[in-house]
C-alpha cells in the first residue's frame, strides 16, 4: 500500500478535467540513414542540434494517442477517461506501465485548449521551463505521465494515459514512480515489477473549500512486464476472482 500524497492546499484547479487531449506525439519515428562517423562532420552535427532544438513542435498535439485517464475532483471523485468520460468500474485492476513514466509541461489557453505540451522520459532531465516558447496567455503548467492497461472486469484490455497538473495528480505519479523504484531496489520482486492498482481516493476538509478529494492509485499486486495483460480493446479479464460475475453493471456516463 502506498502513503498517501500529501494534501494539495494550494492548487484547486483540476486541470485535468477540462481537457482531453488523447495524444501522445512521441510515437511517430522514422528511420534515417545512418552517417559516417568523425571530426568532420562535428561541427554540422553540432549545428544540426541546435537547431532541432531550437524547432518549436509542442503546438502539434494532434488527437491520435490513446484515451485519456482523468480524476474529476468535484462531488464524491471521479475516475474516467476518453471522450465520452466513460466511469471507471468499480474495483478493476489497472497495470501502470514502468516504461512509460514522463515529466514536462502543458500550457492551456484561456478557453481551455492545449497551446503547447513538452514531455520527455524520465530517463532525461525534465525540461527547462525558462526555455519553453512564449504561448501568450497560456501559462506553462507541471505534467507528468503515465501508462496504464485495465487487466480485468468491464474494461480489460483498455489502454489509457495519465497526464495530471494537479499536485494531488503530480504525487500520486510521484509515488507510483517510488514505489517501482523501491521494489526494484529490493531485488525481491522475481521480475514482477509492473504495479497493479486499484483507482481509488482520498479526501480532506478545507477550511475554504470544503471536502477536497484527491487521486490515489493503491497497489494491489504485480506483475511481470511482458505480462499477463491482455492486447488493447475489449477482452476477456484477466486473473478475476472466482467469484466475479459472469455480467458487468451498465456504467454511468459523466458529461
Amino acid at each position: 500500500m502506498i502513503v498517501k500524497p500529501e494534501h494539495d492546499y494550494n492548487d484547486h484547479r483540476d486541470h485535468d478535467n477540462r481537457r482531453d487531449h488523447d495524444n501522445d506525439n512521441d510515437n511517430n519515428e522514422r528511420a534515417v540513414a545512418s552517417a559516417p562517423s568523425g571530426g568532420a562532420l562535428a561541427h554540422p552535427l553540432a549545428a544540426l542540434g541546435k537547431t532541432l532544438n531550437a524547432v518549436d513542435t509542442t503546438s502539434i498535439v494532434g488527437g491520435a494517442g490513446m484515451p485519456m485517464l482523468s480524476f474529476k475532483r468535484e462531488g464524491d471523485g471521479t475516475w474516467m477517461y476518453g471522450q465520452r468520460r466513460t466511469v471507471i468500474e468499480d474495483g478493476s485492476r489497472w497495470a501502470v506501465n514502468p516504461t512509460t513514466f514522463r515529466w514536462g509541461y502543458i500550457a492551456f489557453t484561456n478557453d481551455n485548449k492545449v497551446a503547447g505540451e513538452r514531455l520527455v522520459p524520465v530517463s532525461q532531465p525534465k525540461p527547462d521551463i525558462m526555455e519553453l516558447p512564449d504561448k501568450g496567455d497560456a501559462e506553462w503548467q507541471e505534467q507528468w505521465t503515465v501508462n496504464l492497461q485495465c487487466v480485468d472486469g468491464t474494461d480489460a484490455g483498455t489502454d489509457v494515459v495519465y497526464k495530471p497538473t494537479t499536485v494531488g495528480g503530480l504525487q500520486a505519479v510521484a509515488a507510483m514512480i517510488e514505489t517501482v523504484r523501491d521494489r526494484l531496489n529490493g531485488g525481491q520482486h522475481d521480475g514482477k515489477v509492473v504495479p497493479i492498482v486499484h483507482l481509488e481516493k482520498y479526501s480532506y476538509q478545507h477550511s475554504q473549500y470544503g471536502r477536497v478529494w484527491n487521486p490515489l492509485l493503491t497497489v494491489v499486486d504485480w506483475m511481470p512486464l511482458d505480462g499477463p495483460v491482455p492486447p488493447s480493446g475489449p477482452g476477456k479479464p484477466v486473473d478475476a476472482p472466482a467469484s466475479a460475475p459472469t455480467e458487468q453493471p451498465r456504467r454511468r456516463r459523466v458529461a
